[in-house]
Order: structure tokens, then sequence, then C-alpha cells
């Protein structure tokens, strides 16, 4: 056995110790796992509710001391792997007494060993995916799925077709509730653009530039084919790494009053944005339901044909395929009747609007009595 096996052991072993000391011996213990920050807001206010029954656990792989950490009774370190000397290892115990794992980022990691058997072998395992309209992380590694919307549902169905053990549960989207919640709009004359995630290497130059001047490009199109401010809100997975590309845009900007980077972790530009722009971010949908004003997707590659029983993942009348198509979009602009439209569109897609987190919470009461 190696050091760094032998220090993995170690903190398995301590990390149980700690966890069961946390456990309950009159609730249910739930464990609520967040590896990625961008993830925390997904549940909305569920971990506040389930802690009035239950005894709740939060489970995350680097320390914020935000909302999401101070929401159960316990937070917990204890990260899905650990990359030392370029080897890759893999913390776990199992842990019989935790009940339920309830987990909102895409299961199953790239080389991850997020399965049944993580944290503990006979837990439930509930899956809060982090799209609103469409799927992502559907997998056989837990037992249960909450679907968010019709248009999910019927990418989860068509993708798990296979796997008739997973239980697809039409509940809603808690983020969605307190987005509804939060919203307040300022006019401030604002348009936000809002890539979808990069996966850039920092070393990798030709892709460096290939990305900052794509997007430096569009940038400077927006400022002077449109009079709004332009608020850039890169993916937050990129922006809180500060990958290079991003200050290459940045420093390109800097004397631009027009233009500012948006980096704040939520919602809040929600309250600001006139209208907002992506190439294909699911956010887009999360924005447009939310204030009922336009998102336009941006991209002139067709979609991924992999996703195109997915349901809900684009709305050809807002798919700009050139900057000619996007002029003609944002010349002609119509919020009442944009208002209307995805007014309509959400009554009929999104499932308990409102009173997700009730659906949620009855959902898991049914399933730790054995009853779903």
């Amino acid at each position: 056995m190696t050091e760094q096996e032998k220090l993995l052991e170690e903190f398995n072993q301590r990390s149980k110790e700690h966890i069961q000391k946390l456990l309950s011996n009159t609730k249910k213990n739930i464990a609520v796992i967040s590896y990625y920050p961008t993830y925390r807001s997904q549940f909305g206010n569920l971990i506040t509710k389930l802690k009035e029954k239950y005894n709740v656990i939060t489970i995350v792989d680097r320390i914020l001391e935000d909302d999401f950490e101070k929401s159960g009774h316990h937070n917990v370190f204890f990260p899905w792997r650990v990359i030392e000397e370029g080897k890759t290892y893999y913390p776990n115990v199992d842990i019989a007494d935790i009940d339920l794992i309830l987990v909102a980022d895409e299961i199953g990691y790239e080389e991850g060993r997020i399965d049944r058997e993580f944290l503990s072998k006979r837990a439930k395992r509930v899956y809060l995916p982090h799209r609103l309209t469409c799927v992502c992380g559907a997998t056989s590694a837990v037992d249960y799925i909450i679907v968010p919307s019709k248009s999910a549902m019927q990418g989860f169905q068509y993708r798990l077709s296979d796997n008739p053990q997973v239980k697809l549960l039409p509940s809603g989207y808690p983020q969605f509730d307190k987005a509804l919640q939060d919203y307040h709009y300022t006019p401030k004359n604002t348009i936000t653009y809002a890539p979808t995630l990069r996966y850039v290497f920092n070393d990798t130059n030709t892709q460096i530039n290939a990305f900052a001047g794509s997007e430096i490009t569009f940038l400077e199109w927006l400022l002077e084919n449109t009079d709004y401010n332009i608020s850039y809100r890169a993916h937050p997975l990129n922006y809180s790494g500060n990958h290079y590309f991003y200050q290459l845009i940045n420093a390109s900007f800097a004397n631009e009053a027009r233009f500012s980077v948006d980096a704040n972790m939520g919602n809040a530009f929600f309250n600001s944005t006139d209208f907002l722009i992506t190439d294909w971010s699911t956010t887009s949908f999360l924005y447009s339901y939310t204030t009922l004003r336009p998102s336009f997707m941006f991209m002139p590659t067709p979609l991924d044909s992999s996703l195109e029983n997915d349901g809900g993942y684009i709305l050809e009348n807002h798919h700009a395929k050139n900057l000619k198509e996007l002029k003609a979009f944002l010349d002609n602009i119509n919020f009442a009747q944009e208002r209307e439209y995805f007014k309509a569109l959400r009554e009929d897609n999104v499932y308990h609007i409102g009173h997700s987190v009730e659906a949620i919470l009855q959902n898991i009461e049914e399933i730790l009595e054995g009853k779903l």
C-alpha cells in the first residue's frame, strides 16, 4: 500500500466516524450532495423544509460558508475525488444509517465514482437535475429522478427506456420557484450574454485565441448593433478559475463604459436584464420562464444530434443561425407578445409551479416510508 493510499484509508475512516456522530437515532437521515458550487442553488428552499422533519447533512468538496452549507443541520467536507501527482484517488465510505441521498450534480462524473455505493450501499438515491426543460445526467445509478417539466420527462423516458427501475417523479423545479419569489424587475437598459460551459485548456494557445477571439468579435457586434449595456456572464465553472481567455476578453473591453462582467452566483441578474442571449445554455429557459422576457440562442452550427430527443432544448423561433437572423430578432422584439408566449409555455410545461418543494417533500416522505 502506497503512502497516498494509507492517507486515503485514514481519511475515509475518520470521515466515517465523523459523519456517524452526526446521524440521528430518532429521525431519518438525509445526505444532500453538491460538488459543483453552481448547482447549490438547485435546491431552492427544499433543504430548509427537509430539516423540519429529518436530520439533514450537506456534503461538499470545498467550504464556501454559503447558504447551502448553512441550510442543513450539519455540513461535511467529503470530496468525490483527490488528485495527487497525476493519480486520482476516490474517497468512499459505507454508512448504513443514511436513509436517503439527494444530489443535484450531474451523476456519474467523468472518471467519477458517484454510484450506488457512494457513501452508503443501502440508502435510497434521488437525483435533482440542474436543467429545467431537458435531460441531464440520466443514469441508472439512482432510484428516483425529480423531473421538472413535461419536456424533461419526455427526454428522461427516452434516455432511460432500458432502465425502467429508475422511477421518474413529476415534481417541478425548486430553483425556478425560488427565482419567481425573488424576481423584481428594475430596468437598466441591459442585456446579458451568457454562453455555456467552455472546455478550453490554458496551455493550448490555439483554443484560447479561438475562443477569446470569437467572444470578443461577438461582444463588439452587440455593442455596435444595439444601444444596450452589455453584461457578459461567463459560465460560473469557467469564470471561477479565472481562465486566461476570460482575462483576454476583460482586457479588450476595459475602457468600454457599456460593457460589464457579471461573475456573481445565482440569478440576481434576472432583475436587471431586458433579454438574454446565449449559445445553447439552458439558463435561457430558466430566465425566460421566470421573467417572461425573451432569450435568444445564437448558434450557427446545428444542434448536436444526440440532443434531439432530450425535449425542450431549443426554441426554433428564438434560434438565430447567423448574425443577420439575430439582428432581425433584436430589431423586432415585442415584449408583450413574448410575455404571453413564455407564460403559456411555462404553465403548460413545468410541473407544480410555485409548489415544487411541497411535491418533492411528499415524494421523499413516501420513499422513506416504502410507499414509492
